[in-house]
């Protein structure tokens, strides 16, 4: 495998490889004690293949993903780039700082205390808020913490184009991080090469749409949603069984086409994902070192003769047919 190329994050200096490492996969769930000599051997394993930095949030298992990343990083002695985020409050998958000027301070320096850095090189404001705390206040304390240099560039997660471009026009946005894959967050596609119009950095979560693009069977993906996470929209729209068998017939198609490519359905679903104008790099989570390899594997890919073949492949998916109202609703 030749080494993984990197990308610039807009203009701060910064460059990443185009395959990252979900931290968020590595753990610990509620359930779990942390494991971190597996977390160290996933690591160790993405450095090897090129992948390097790995992204995690406060909010990821209300703080424990970040703490056991940090104890796995002690004994680490390559450098990783660390991309985090601050939180407006709780969500599924734990707590929040808050977005006040000196909460997202506060919120900084205890991720760096629990990841055991003196900076972050990404950190972006995990979602928007709701309570009312005005966007500016929370973008000036983010540009506080870069000029301070606790952190080297400064993003909006899963924020509308309308703020980011607000943000952008106060202080450079150097990064963006949406959702993408082949049959869920399409519509964004056009905020995304906005961004990258915009000299923004674009960093992908979900390309395997959390798992269902993995080579597992739907089934197979809905059998490991439990919880809270079965009422959650990502469920209702991709694993409720009219859509899972949509997003099964999807599978196949790209299937075939790998098959002819010698690629697997998660290589091709990466590789897709980092053709798209505007993509800088996308996040992919593993508990295995094979299948970080594999998911590194996908930069190598050159799929520019199929992109059409896999353009035609989403409109069998999901996504238009909850755009037209067809099936069970979604809140």
């Amino acid at each position: 495998m030749s080494p993984i190329h990197t990308r610039p994050i807009g203009a701060s200096g910064l460059s990443v490889s185009v395959v990252g490492l979900g931290g968020y996969e590595l753990g610990p769930e509620p359930e779990e004690g942390p494991d971190v000599d597996r977390a160290v051997s996933v690591i160790r394993t993405a450095l090897e293949v090129g992948v390097d930095w790995l992204d995690t949030s406060e909010n990821y298992l209300a703080t424990h993903n970040e703490s056991l990343i940090g104890n796995a990083l002690a004994q680490i002695d390559d450098d990783v780039l660390i991309a985090s985020k601050a939180a407006p409050g709780a969500g599924i998958t734990g707590g929040g700082s808050g977005f006040r000027r000196d909460q997202i301070h506060a919120a900084c320096r205890a991720s760096l205390s629990r990841l055991g850095r003196d900076h972050l090189d990404l950190y972006f404001l995990h979602w928007p808020d709701r309570t009312g705390v005005p966007l500016e206040e929370t973008w000036a304390a983010m540009v506080e913490l870069a000029d301070e240099g606790l952190v080297r560039a400064i993003g909006l997660s899963n924020y509308s184009i309308e703020d980011v471009e607000r943000c952008h026009a106060e202080r450079p946005v150097d990064a963006v991080q949406v959702g993408l894959s082949v049959i869920d967050y399409l519509d964004d596609r056009g905020s995304i090469a906005r961004c990258g119009e915009l000299g923004i950095g674009v960093t992908i979560f979900e390309p395997l749409a959390s798992g269902v693009l993995s080579g597992k069977t739907v089934e197979q993906v809905r059998a490991s949603w439990t919880g809270a996470w079965v009422e959650t929209d990502f469920y209702r729209n991709l694993l409720d069984p009219v859509w899972g068998a949509r997003c099964s017939t999807v599978v196949q198609g790209m299937a075939a086409i790998g098959a002819r490519l010698d690629a697997t359905v998660a290589q091709l679903a990466i590789g897709w994902v980092l053709a798209q104008p505007g993509v800088t790099a996308a996040i992919v989570g593993s508990r295995n070192g094979r299948h970080m390899r594999e998911n590194a594997a996908a930069s190598d890919l050159e799929l520019t003769e199929v992109l059409d073949e896999l353009e035609q492949l989403i409109p069998l998916g999901p996504n238009a047919r909850i755009k037209d109202g067809d099936g069970p609703p979604v809140e």
